[in-house]
């Protein structure tokens, strides 16, 4: 509980400062493996692999260099539900169920690497195009302006187009298909009941109910891969990675029969995977509006100032 208090304040200092806020509906499919130690001779899982559907949220929020927090939460069902009647035979006579879905939140921090360009463009064929361009506009220039004052205005108009072709390929490189890394660790909560083991006695009969599993506090981490294309992005494909850590304890269940005493003591162990697709919306963004205009101004005033230095020389 202290390790999620912690995060989600981190999470809530963190997204003053952010980028970029996006939130991701995710739905998919969860593999948990709950295991029970009884009387420490060996651990089994009662009912197995258990692969049960899932529907996730997540929020977070991205720095500059690809660093953030984010906070979340799904659904979870990895507890198991272990009943017996003989504590001496508990191991090899007892009923195991599934227990209710649960609801677990998560927190933590992930990093995005850069696109990955899936399609690159070949530099030359731009490269001999745009030399082609040039020589054509010297030539021309050569046979229709002969002034010097000509000759000046032009060449620092295609000084000025070079730049801004530059600043176009740059952009370029960033159009066409792409994926994003994103791996990330973090911690999991889910408030678990105060008592582990329930007795319910029916028809005169006592029948122990063991919550295998029943972790409160889980590592996690996994890696997600968020597709896109030009500046869009598309779905985020991720795989994750649990076990719990916390209240796990051993329970001990002691029962007395006229002069017999019998205890059992249990323990029990929960991990699991799960796989989610999701599609990403940005919710808010910093600089974004800023660059564009600046991006703007640039080359608004590198064709104002051409044109007035051509007025002042050529009156």
């Amino acid at each position: 509980m202290r390790s999620v208090a912690l995060a989600g304040i981190l999470f809530i200092a963190s997204a003053v400062n952010a980028q970029k806020l996006s939130l991701t509906p995710q739905v998919g499919f969860e593999n948990s493996k709950t295991s029970v130690n009884y009387n420490d001779l060996g651990s089994f899982a009662p009912l197995g692999g258990e692969l049960n559907p899932q529907v996730s949220l997540r929020l977070d929020y991205k720095f500059k260099h690809g660093f953030g927090p984010y906070f979340g939460a799904s659904t979870s069902r990895s507890v198991v539900l272990y009943s017996f009647n003989d504590l001496e035979n508990g191991m090899n006579l007892y009923n195991a169920t599934q227990a209710n879905m649960q609801v677990r939140t998560e927190a933590g921090f992930q990093f995005t690497t850069k696109p990955i360009l899936f399609n690159k463009t070949n530099p030359s064929s731009n490269t001999s195009t745009s030399k082609t361009k040039s020589s054509n506009k010297s030539s021309y220039g050569s046979y229709s302006y002969r002034s010097s004052c000509s000759k000046s205005y032009y060449s620092q108009s295609s000084r000025c187009q070079s730049k801004n072709s530059a600043a176009k390929k740059v952009e370029n490189k960033n159009k066409g298909g792409w994926v994003r890394l994103q791996p990330s660790v973090g911690v999991g909560f889910i408030p678990s009941p105060k008592t582990d083991v329930v007795t319910k006695v029916e028809g005169g009969q006592t029948t122990y109910e063991y919550r295998a599993g029943a972790w409160n506090t889980a590592f996690t981490t996994g890696l997600g891969f968020e597709f896109g294309r030009d500046k869009k992005r598309l779905v985020n494909v991720s795989v994750n990675y649990f076990t719990g850590i916390g209240s796990m304890e051993k329970e001990t269940i002691t029962a007395v029969s006229g002069t017999k005493t019998s205890v059992a003591t249990l323990e029990s162990k929960a991990s699991g995977w799960n796989m989610r697709i999701g599609i990403p919306f940005t919710l808010a963004e910093k600089g974004a509006a800023k660059k564009n205009n600046q991006t703007k101004t640039k080359k608004t005033s590198c064709s104002e100032r051409i044109k007035t230095e051509y007025k002042y020389r050529c009156q």
